[in-house]
């Protein structure tokens, strides 16, 4: 009888974890976001995002804004967070969403590589005023690509990420400005950029389109 009961609990467990972290079938496709990851240019439309994202390579970002975004967004918390953005028709109770939203982002952990799944976050990004990817991003806001971003305009961008509407630089300048240096401190802190710099980057004004 502990024999047969140890091999019920055994098998509840495993198929417990197979759903957990095998079966896909009740999730959000996730196999598109090779698409914002690719090795071309291209226009990107995904119904869960505020509008289309033109999608460009890793190497097209440029270093000040990718060490800006590493700094703003840990590396480690980027999987979770284009789950979340994956499931805007989710249904059932917030147990539920949470649950699968790191179901999600295990799988894409998995499915992708590191600079793949930067590649996507970037280019899924949501800056505000609905502007989604850093590619329109830097367009609507410096008139510049990416990979021509100076630091103190990669700073403002990534600084954006975690409240556009409070940190707008259109509606909000004071608050925008301080919260990019705030992202210029936090580089000088993990060894993004020289504290000399930082200090005269602190003292420039914020300057957008």
């Amino acid at each position: 009888m502990l024999l047969g009961m140890a091999s019920l609990v055994l098998l509840l467990v495993a198929g417990a974890v197979s759903w957990l972290f095998l079966y896909t079938g009740d999730l959000p496709d996730f196999g598109h976001l090779s698409q914002f990851a690719a090795s071309t240019q291209s226009v990107v439309s995904d119904r869960c995002l505020a509008g289309p994202s033109t999608s460009i390579p890793f190497e097209q970002i440029g270093e000040p804004l990718k060490n800006a975004l590493a700094t703003a967004e840990p590396a480690q918390s980027l999987p979770h967070q284009i789950a979340w953005s994956l499931m805007c028709n989710h249904s059932g109770g917030m147990g539920k969403y949470h649950l699968n939203v790191i179901r999600l982002s295990w799988h894409i952990r998995m499915h992708f590589s590191q600079q793949q799944i930067f590649t996507i976050y970037a280019n899924r990004a949501y800056f505000g005023e609905g502007i989604t990817g850093v590619e329109r991003a830097s367009q609507e806001f410096f008139h510049k690509e990416p990979d021509a971003l100076s630091v103190g305009e990669a700073a403002l961008l990534a600084g954006l990420l975690r409240a556009p509407g409070i940190y707008s630089p259109h509606r909000h300048p004071e608050r925008a400005l301080q919260r990019r240096n705030k992202v210029l401190e936090e580089m000088v802190a993990q060894g993004k950029l020289n504290g000399v710099e930082a200090v005269k980057l602190e003292a420039s004004p914020i300057s957008v389109r």
